[in-house]
């Protein structure tokens, strides 16, 4: 019966799944979602009536397909009105001045200050229009942006512009991650441009939350003194990672421990199993048990009131509570059919919750462990006290790691090969340090003991820090540079499951899937090896206030970069390294403050002029970057492109006696205003112009 009712919620997630996955593919321009979605509704009742009134196992069967279609046509139209995008009720270029209400908290990033505003209403022609919608609200850092919070009104002057689009080949598409939020535009909002006129916090218990936590905050600021470990505090027990030092981030990630900062599963699983720890032996009779449900129940609600109730967070106190009501009412819950209702219920709350990553793998994580933990505590247990605890703990890291490893590859693109061990340090070390976090949360108005407490969190979160950056330092510690399909993600799932089923069913049926599974994925990467060994292609990036150009040969790279590129590294991972990996580029940017070639194989051939221009040439194409125009020149050089770089001076009249070429590009060295005012003359003039800004990277394939 039991594995009945988990089949049947399965069944039922999965149909509803389907139809958010179907909306997102292939069904955005589709108009009919409401009509069709009442149609299988109705298909549905009308088989159930016939399947009730002549219960034959063939009408059974169409009444249970009619119903899942009928969830899936649901959940497709759900999804459509969901993601119905907002319009402005004027062109945006008319607009001058906008009103938003912030309606996320204020985040303190090192770089800036950000939130999310809801667009209230736009002014346009000296007329105020009712507007919808949301604004991703960038500032810099100043006292008066470091002061705002959830619920202030702000009055805008400028535009509302929607995110760009990715600028370079396979670069994190941020318009795709804000439009899954429900955000339509962006904004940078410097110190002049904006001011407050009121306070109206959509949500009077969210203000709440946020006014506790920004107190804690305050707390944890105080008494912490290290500023590093008082960051992980933040981190680790509110769920705050607003200030968290990079290096450290990275060490975290690359050790495979990253999920001890975002609060989570984890962490409310802790706080659950220790209140049951000592709450237990209290359930005596009705009234007992109902309030330490209450209790217990309270507590970790209040945990995800105060640190923000993200979706993991509301995903395992709403699980956790469901197991505590069926002790109450003396059920006994299966943990994979309460995680599907959890499922079901957030993705009705909020359908694109689906394609939220760290969504799909706390789900995958917690129903990793309930299925392959007991499967390798069966492969071994140690007698020894001492040994199985620590087999256990193994256990439940492997078991999660193993249920996320194929989307960890797929969005991260690295694995971390230390993760058993750092997790042995890390979940004990974080546990403690929750637990301590907690304490300080409900001592931290008493005197000497906030000072106590405080201190005490201090020194286990400085040892786990060490820790993990020792780790990091060991010997090939994390595998990157994949670059997966989802159809291999899917392959990859079916492999785990059908091993699992092989190892307990030891059926030779689920050997072959196995094998024809790693066939797929076997096949799928030789082909496009092969595609990569064979590409040819010239990348000039487009880099922030910089120059920089890949040149692909197969798989090995000849890299141009200026010196303003190299003082930012954040440009090559964000901005570059996503393409290399993407075409099968495993070397290293060697980088030096000079324009330089870095490939060992096939080089480019590069040429430097007396004026510092440069001229590359590959495949018969020759490409000129031009700083300076040079002087008697007898005819007109022949370049099938070129960049202007650094504001260069020329007259139009000069620079055709000079080149002669009908592409030519502006790159980031530039200003702005030059950009604008230089690519209007030679469009007028007849050249096709590139601004690597607007236009995103331009690219040669051969």
């Amino acid at each position: 019966m039991a594995k009945a009712a988990v089949a049947g919620t399965f069944r039922l997630v999965g149909s509803f799944v389907l139809g958010i996955v179907l909306y997102h593919t292939v069904g955005r321009g589709f108009s009919f979602a409401g009509e069709t979605a009442a149609f299988f509704v109705l298909l549905f009742l009308v088989s159930g009536w016939f399947a009730l009134k002549r219960p034959l196992a063939r009408r059974r069967r169409g009444a249970g397909l009619a119903g899942m279609l009928a969830v899936t046509a649901f959940s497709f139209w759900g999804s459509s009105l969901k993601n119905k995008p907002e319009t402005l009720p004027v062109p945006a270029q008319e607009i001058t001045h906008y009103r938003i209400t912030l309606v996320k908290a204020v985040a303190l990033k090192p770089t800036s200050v950000s939130s999310v505003g809801r667009v209230e209403a736009v002014l346009a022609n000296g007329k105020w229009y009712p507007a919808k919608g949301q604004v991703a609200v960038f500032l810099p850092h100043s006292a008066k942006a470091e002061a705002l919070q959830y619920g202030q009104q702000l009055l805008v002057q400028g535009t509302l512009m929607p995110p760009a689009q990715p600028a370079n080949p396979f670069q994190f598409d941020y318009r795709r991650y804000l439009a899954l939020k429900h955000i339509q535009w962006q904004a940078y909002l410097p110190h002049s441009t904006w001011l407050t006129i009121g306070y109206a916090p959509p949500s009077a218990v969210v203000a709440l939350s946020l006014k506790i936590r920004k107190q804690l905050e305050n707390a944890f600021r105080e008494h912490i003194r290290a500023k590093r470990e008082g960051t992980i505090a933040n981190a680790l027990v509110l769920g705050v990672q607003d200030d968290l030092d990079a290096a450290l981030r990275n060490a975290y990630a690359r050790t495979g421990t990253m999920h001890v900062l975002a609060v989570s599963g984890l962490h409310v699983g802790l706080l659950y199993g220790v209140l049951l720890l000592f709450l237990k032996p209290l359930r005596r009779n009705k009234t007992s048990k109902l309030l330490i449900f209450l209790l217990i129940v309270g507590i970790v609600w209040f945990y995800a009131f105060v640190t923000g109730m993200s979706a993991s967070v509301l995903r395992s106190v709403c699980m956790f509570s469901l197991v505590e009501l069926g002790l109450l009412l003396r059920r006994r819950s299966s943990i994979l059919n309460t995680l599907a209702l959890v499922a079901l219920a957030l993705l009705l709350y909020d359908p694109n919750f689906l394609f939220d990553v760290g969504f799909q793998l706390s789900f995958l994580a917690v129903a990793g462990i309930v299925l392959l933990q007991p499967l390798f505590l069966k492969l071994w247990y140690p007698a020894q006290k001492p040994v199985r605890l620590v087999w256990e703990l193994l256990a439940i890291s492997i078991a999660a790691q193993v249920a996320t490893f194929p989307l960890s590859l797929y969005y991260f693109h690295q694995f971390p090969v230390y993760f058993w061990v750092a997790n042995l340090v890390a979940v004990p070390l974080s546990s403690g340090a929750l637990y301590l976090g907690i304490g300080f949360m409900l001592l931290f108005w008493v005197p000497v003991l906030n000072s106590l407490v405080g201190q005490l969190l201090e020194w286990t979160l400085w040892l786990m820090n060490e820790l993990l950056l020792w780790l990091e330092r060991w010997p090939a510690a994390v595998l990157d540079g994949f670059v997966i399909t989802p159809g291999q993600v899917v392959a990859l799932y079916l492999f785990i499951i059908a091993a699992v089923l092989f190892l307990v069913q030891k059926k030779l049926s689920w050997l072959g899937v196995t094998v024809l599974c790693l066939a797929f994925f076997s096949g799928t990467e030789l082909a496009e090896a092969h595609r990569q060994r064979r590409t040819k292609e010239l990348v000039i990036h487009s880099a922030r206030r910089s120059s920089a150009t890949s040149v692909l040969q197969g798989r090995h790279v000849t890299f141009f970069a200026d010196s303003s590129f190299y003082a930012q590294p954040t440009l090559f991972s964000y901005q570059v390294q996503p393409y290399w990996w993407a075409r099968g580029v495993r070397q290293k940017a060697s980088f030096s403050p000079a324009l330089a070639k870095t490939g060992e194989k096939q080089p480019v051939p590069l040429y430097v002029t007396p004026e510092g221009n440069r001229l590359v040439v590959w495949q018969g194409k020759r490409l000129l970057w031009l700083k300076k125009l040079p002087r008697n020149v007898a005819q007109p050089i022949a370049v099938d492109a070129m960049v202007l770089q650094q504001n260069v001076w020329f007259d139009l009249a000069r620079l055709q006696r000079s080149f002669s070429t009908r592409i030519i590009l502006l790159d980031q060295t530039n200003s702005r205003r030059y950009v604008s005012r230089k690519a209007a003359e030679l469009r007028a003039a007849g050249y096709k112009v590139h601004v690597l800004e607007e236009d995103g990277a331009w690219q040669i394939r051969w």
